[in-house]
């Protein structure tokens, strides 16, 4: 897995809006060589790439912030897929096949979609079925009913964090 600037579903700064239909990130290509795109680094007789990213260590994983507060008059609930999809191969321009879900968050509430707030965190996931072997990668966000506002701001992978872990403890001296 290659691990640079081209992992980000949505770059820091993005300004992705969430309105009324289902809006797919970024494509992620797990061998960086972008979508169309045919293997050169393979090593055997496999003819096309395909990689579960989530055995093993140590695991990449990804964050999605919101940039613009979410509103809405409907009661809207947000749904974000995590999902996988094989390589076409030559016949197909080396093009993303059927997309998988593998990993779902669902029913993100407009409390929970706050400007500046952290919606979505996850290890980067066992590729389910078994047999998917994914070369690429994206999020999918489904809203439940149109928004008025809202937008999200990045979707970043990382190969470790270094969060804060005594920030929400409760303190227990006195000064």
């Amino acid at each position: 897995m290659f691990n640079d600037a081209l992992v980000n579903f949505l770059p820091i700064g993005s300004n992705l809006p969430i309105l009324a239909a289902a809006v797919a990130s970024n494509v992620y290509d797990a061998l960086g060589q972008g979508v169309g795109t045919a293997p050169t680094n393979i090593i055997g007789n496999r003819t096309l790439f395909g990689a579960d990213l989530g055995i093993g260590g140590p695991k990449p994983q990804l964050q999605v912030n919101t940039n613009v507060a979410f509103a809405t008059a409907a009661g809207a609930l947000l749904n974000i897929a995590f999902q996988g999809a094989p390589d076409t191969g030559v016949g197909g321009g080396y093009q993303p096949g059927a997309w998988t879900s593998i990993l779902n968050q669902d029913g993100l509430t407009i409390a929970e979609l706050a400007a500046l707030s952290v919606v979505f965190r996850m290890d980067w996931p066992a590729a389910l079925p078994a047999n998917l072997n994914p070369r690429y990668f994206r999020l999918l966000f489904t809203p439940t009913a149109a928004y008025t506002a809202g937008s999200i701001g990045s979707a970043t992978v990382t190969m470790g964090r270094d969060d804060q872990a005594n920030k929400y403890a409760t303190k227990n001296f006195t000064v």
